[in-house]
């Protein structure tokens, strides 16, 4: 008789355990289900999607096309840094449009920022004045392109390979400097 209250408080916890997890989990799956999230329809705009195609075309199979990359991923701030919470705060929410890494060790060589009419306002000259001066302290090579309804791709190349030469130029005195 003792087994079998046993056995009868057993089976009445258990089932008490199943049904409280099962309302806790579908408690979570409806707060899961509410979220406001919306997939976005397109990664990059059409001017950076037309700009995106004609990189891929010029850069060649050594050189592999990254887009909106974020600053964080490309530059980082060494142990000991005084205010590093400010520096690191400067580059937290902020992205590139473009960025060309050696296919084979994907280590950027540069940065390309295509510049809207949006780059004229102020507050965006201030913003790609910043950028511009943490990707030089960084040693990151960067080129800015205005955004256009189409690209010469043998000029585009010209100016991709000009800038990392002279980066490159620019780094290796600055080492042996």
């Amino acid at each position: 008789m003792g087994n079998l209250i046993s056995l009868i408080i057993f089976l009445v916890v258990l089932v008490g355990v199943v049904t409280l997890v099962n309302i806790l989990l579908k408690k979570r799956t409806a707060k899961l289900d509410n979220l406001p999230y919306r997939k976005k329809e397109y990664l990059l705009t059409p001017a950076e999607r037309s700009f995106y195609e004609v990189l891929k075309r010029v850069t060649g199979d050594d050189i592999q096309v990254f887009a909106k990359v974020r600053l964080a991923d490309l530059i980082w701030l060494p142990k000991g840094t005084k205010n590093r919470q400010t520096y690191l705060n400067r580059i937290l929410s902020k992205h590139v449009d473009f960025v060309l890494c050696n296919r084979e060790t994907v280590s950027p060589v540069l940065v390309i920022e295509l510049d809207d009419s949006s780059h004229n306002m102020g507050h965006r000259q201030d913003r790609d004045t910043v950028l511009n001066e943490i990707l030089h302290s960084a040693g990151l090579p960067f080129l800015r392109i205005p955004a256009k309804h189409s690209y010469a791709p043998s000029e585009l190349s010209e100016l991709i390979r000009n800038e990392i030469s002279r980066m490159g130029m620019e780094n290796s005195t600055r080492a042996h400097g």
